[in-house]
């Protein structure tokens, strides 16, 4: 929907490079220059200048960077609301992180489903951050997620909470009095753009820590391989609860002095969503079966 010409210009504002950007969208380097030299004169407007041989944006360009990534967001919205339009049957489209525990979600709508006259739901289970990119795009009609990801683009609706936890292997020391006394141990990490790691990095603040504290830290892609290199004795992890379910004979929660974090879990959406009111019945209903599943 947009002119090709703004991809051209968003991607040399990431490049800063007419070379690079020919590269990247497998074009000739005078296609890129003609087509910002049409924007320019499109816009009346400089758009780029050299300040040595750094390529940087006017505050003109700067403008329409802003302008052009908005819109770019906008009218992917649009092609899948279409798309989605064209559905007789729509189904609900649940964004769920996968640091959460996908058995944990599984679980629950099962139950859900079951149910008589149950909503079709398409569940999608990513890393916090791609679920966030997904619904401002229009591809996802709500997620799970942490409370610490509020902001004002999202409305939210209370879900339900669980624990934030440390868990080990089941030789490990289970007492222990205070987090410092993890410091030596290997601390095992989602990667960044993860829920857990963002909820971790402000629970060692409030204990005046930070992760590179800790003498060896790993970093692993996946939920399950992090849960499977805690129970072999690799590591230390810090994790939500609900990601630990079936674990229960090969890794323990430790039990730390002044550590018993409780997070609160929101469902966001957009909030100039026209369905927003249908989604209600399916919180209400996720938040029961949720709590029933504690009891």
């Amino acid at each position: 929907m947009l002119d090709f010409r703004i991809a051209t210009f968003l991607q040399l504002c990431e490049t800063k490079s007419y070379t690079k950007t020919a590269k990247l969208l497998d074009i000739t380097q005078p296609s890129v220059t003609q087509h910002i030299k049409y924007l320019q004169r499109r816009y009346q407007c400089k758009l780029f200048s050299y300040e040595g041989k750094t390529l940087r944006l006017t505050p003109e360009g700067e403008y329409l960077r802003r302008q052009a990534e908005a819109m770019t967001k906008m009218s992917a919205k649009i092609v899948a609301d279409l798309q989605r339009m064209g559905d007789a049957r729509q189904a609900l489209r649940f964004g769920y992180p996968e640091e959460f525990g996908e058995t944990a979600a599984a679980k629950v709508l099962a139950q859900i489903l079951k149910r008589e006259n149950a909503p079709e739901v398409s569940l999608y289970v990513k890393k916090t951050a791609e679920l966030l990119t997904m619904l401002e795009n229009g591809q996802l009609d709500f997620m799970l997620a942490d409370s610490a990801n509020e902001n004002t683009q999202f409305a939210h609706e209370p879900a339900v909470e669980t624990a934030f936890c440390c868990y080990a292997a089941k030789n490990h020391e289970k007492a222990l009095e205070a987090i410092s006394q993890l410091l030596p141990e290997r601390l095992l990490i989602s990667e960044n753009g993860s829920a857990d790691c963002a909820v971790l990095d402000e629970i060692l603040e409030q204990h005046n820590l930070m992760k590179d504290e800790f003498h060896r830290i790993m970093t692993a892609g996946t939920s399950v391989s992090l849960r499977e290199l805690t129970a072999a004795g690799i590591g230390i992890q810090f994790a939500y609860e609900t990601s630990m379910q079936g674990m229960g004979d090969r890794v323990q929660k430790l039990d730390i002095s002044n550590f018993d974090e409780k997070r609160s879990l929101v469902f966001l959406y957009l909030k100039e969503n026209p369905e927003a009111e249908n989604f209600k019945e399916f919180f209400e209903t996720f938040r029961n079966v949720w709590n029933e599943n504690k009891q």
